[in-house]
């Protein structure tokens, strides 16, 4: 199945983002530019007065013919740019041609401050009056092409703005779009090959840690969870077809063989061997249900806060009978620390490693239990440690696989379900099995993270 190159309703999002972008760019070059042209023209404003009091000033102290001298000079040099227009108290003009300038006539009449207006040529002007100390009447005119060319280059960078950010926010958000659409494709593939029964199937993950990094680690965990999940199911499945069958048959045949006994002797024989098979068919499925329910992790809901020496002290008082009845001598270092975990699954295998440890001692041994916080770790540990033969490391991790049952053990009754369960259960409590040397036996470390949430 070929994935879609472009989500419709994440390119209509992104649009309508980039419109409110553009809007909203458009608002504040909007501003802006009134605020500049404010500025622009505040500034030419005050720069016209200024020019009308220096002149009025050259009036007073200089004399009116200075005054028309330097006004006609300054018309011949920059006619078109700013020119003066001066006329007397009787009407007559001296300096400068008032036709040039549309309206001039009304502020002549009344001068005093600014005032823009539009010359007839099209350009944007002030005017500027001012009435001199004899009556006189003052004027400059100031053209301003640079209000127009600042509107120009204002509008010219805005279009070059709004087209690159509308540029940007496409390219963005199509190559955003398709990045996303390719993780989940990529998850919607593996999602399909698991479908299929392709169980080791993993989405590809990106170096760089991102939150579609993240995703795809997360959904990759979940696999490897169900993984796990449809694995233990198919160990327990398996294993009750194949451990089940054998004490089942024997017992049927034991019970068969009672119904046609000769004597109540021969009767009682069979159905008391008829009678072990079954115990044994029952110790082996409820061993299998222990576990599955371990490596499931459905006894999750079900943790709480444990203190994990009052627990080991409980299982060490419990099975200190059944040691004394060997010779045995279980020794105890047991620290107060507290776990998050299952109770009774954690005194279930707990209780395995004190069995083995018990099973496969020599009589008259010593047998050792000790309880360790978690530190740097932030893991607690149980230790139990045998004066057995031990496991050589090349056959430990197999040791902890279900039903297996080394050649030092097969004198030694058992389903070979004991490490196993302990495993799973490290697992479920976020720790592990570990096994080591004890010079002599066996020493099992059972790690347990500290307050460790589910």
């Amino acid at each position: 199945m070929t994935p879609q190159l472009i989500d419709r309703r994440a390119l209509v999002a992104s649009l309508l983002a980039l419109a409110v972008m553009v809007i909203a760019f458009l608002a504040a070059f909007t501003w802006l530019q009134y605020r500049m042209m404010a500025v622009h023209d505040q500034q030419l404003s005050e720069a016209l007065q200024r020019e009308l009091v220096v002149r009025q000033q050259l009036d007073r102290q200089t004399g009116r013919e200075e005054l028309v001298r330097s006004l006609t000079v300054r018309n011949e040099l920059f006619p078109k740019s700013r020119f003066f227009v001066l006329i007397d108290p009787a009407g007559r003009i001296l300096v400068g041609d008032p036709e040039r300038v549309t309206g001039v006539e009304g502020l002549l009449r009344t001068p005093g401050g600014v005032t823009r207006i539009k010359a007839p040529d099209g350009v944007n002007a002030f005017v500027a009056s001012i009435r001199l100390d004899d009556g006189a009447v003052f004027a400059l005119f100031q053209a301003d092409a640079a209000r127009e060319e600042i509107a120009r280059s204002l509008g010219r960078a805005a279009m070059i703005s709004i087209v690159l950010l509308i540029l940007v926010g496409l390219v963005t958000g199509v190559v955003l779009n398709r990045y996303i659409l390719g993780h989940v494709s990529n998850l919607a593939d593996t999602a399909r090959q698991i479908m299929r029964g392709q169980m080791t199937a993993r989405a590809p993950v990106q170096q760089r840690l991102d939150a579609m990094g993240a995703l795809t680690s997360t959904f990759n965990e979940m696999l490897e969870q169900n993984e796990a999940l449809v694995s233990g199911m198919r160990t327990v499945t398996e294993s009750l077809a194949h451990d089940l069958r054998t004490p089942l048959m024997r017992a049927q045949r034991a019970i068969a063989a009672a119904r046609v006994a000769n004597t109540a002797l021969q009767q009682e024989a069979h159905l008391q061997r008829a009678e072990q098979d079954m115990a044994r068919a029952l110790q082996t499925f409820n061993s299998l249900v222990d576990l599955a329910r371990a490596e499931a992790g459905l006894s999750r809901d079900s943790m709480e806060r444990i203190d994990l020496g009052a627990l080991a002290t409980d299982l060490a008082e419990l099975f200190e009978p059944l040691a004394e009845e060997r010779g045995q001598r279980i020794e105890r270092h047991i620290a107060s620390t507290t776990v998050f975990g299952h109770r009774q699954i954690l005194a279930q295998a707990l209780g395995n490693l004190l069995e083995n440890a018990i099973k496969y001692s020599a009589p008259n041994s010593v047998l050792r239990l000790r309880v360790r916080p978690g530190e740097a770790s932030g893991a607690s540990e149980i230790v139990v440690e045998d004066a057995g033969p031990g496991i050589s490391p090349n056959a430990r991790e197999q040791a902890m696989r279900p039903f297996v049952r080394l050649e030092t053990s097969e004198e030694v009754p058992g389903t070979g379900m004991g490490l196993a369960i302990a495993a799973a259960v490290a697992r479920l409590h976020r720790g592990r099995l570990i096994l080591e040397n004890a010079e002599p036996g066996l020493r099992v470390r059972l790690q347990i993270s500290v307050l460790q949430t589910p």
